[in-house]
């Protein structure tokens, strides 16, 4: 077990608690989310911030409570979270920076999908839209960066990476991120129980597919 002495940013009705790395925030995330005195809580990727109702309970009082739940050993969390397969179309239509990407990799253009299908990166937040993922990979990586002119149309389940952080669009949308690859997967859909595909903590695994099996994908399997 590890007693963290983290920052703790205290407003109103919520606590921000600034915290070592991903493993702490998922293990954090699971600790509070067994006390219902949170009302919402929100991982980031490097912090954690959590909701109280200020009528129940004071803000120094809810930062003591959150500081007394930090009593956590993140490796306890680490076979928690599912892993999710990523469906993926890296032929050149869906994938515009395949060859700046590979060529700061330093790696063939055609090598880049069993590169990226290697690779195990774990849903660090949703952010910037419903149900877009940042995604964080342990593993090495040269930074790639963001692109000097940012696009005015990124279509939704497209795959950006920068380095060890990657992401998947769930909107169309401005942006950017180098992009690499799309899912035909529906990262945001309301009328389903789970709003959001992913979720925060889980590990992805990507599967490299044709542009013929995306295009006649099913559109019931979209979920």
């Amino acid at each position: 077990m590890a007693k963290y002495d983290p920052m703790i940013h205290i407003c109103d009705d919520w606590i921000d608690i600034k915290l070592p790395n991903w493993e702490t925030i998922l293990a954090a995330q699971t600790a509070f989310s067994a006390d219902n005195r949170w009302t919402e809580i929100v991982p980031g990727l490097d912090s954690i911030a959590v909701q109280f109702d200020p009528a129940l309970i004071s803000p120094r009082d809810a930062a003591n409570l959150a500081s007394d739940q930090l009593n956590i050993d993140a490796s306890a969390t680490e076979n928690t979270y599912s892993v999710v397969t990523i469906p993926i179309c890296y032929e050149a239509e869906h994938a515009p920076d395949r060859d700046y990407v590979a060529e700061k990799l330093g790696i063939e253009a055609e090598a880049l999908p069993s590169w990226h299908a290697s690779q195990r990166p774990r849903v660090a937040m949703l952010g910037f839209m419903p149900g877009f993922a940042y995604l964080e990979n342990n593993a090495e990586c040269p930074a790639i960066g963001r692109l000097n002119s940012p696009r005015q149309l990124i279509p939704a389940g497209s795959i950006g990476i920068i380095g060890t952080q990657s992401c998947i669009y769930s909107f169309d949308s401005p942006g950017g991120w180098p992009i690499i690859g799309r899912t035909p997967l529906r990262l945001f859909d309301p009328s389903r129980k789970e709003s959001t595909l992913l979720s925060t903590g889980q590990s992805v695994r990507f599967e490299s597919i044709s542009k013929a099996a995306f295009d006649n994908w099913p559109t019931e399997a979209k979920r």
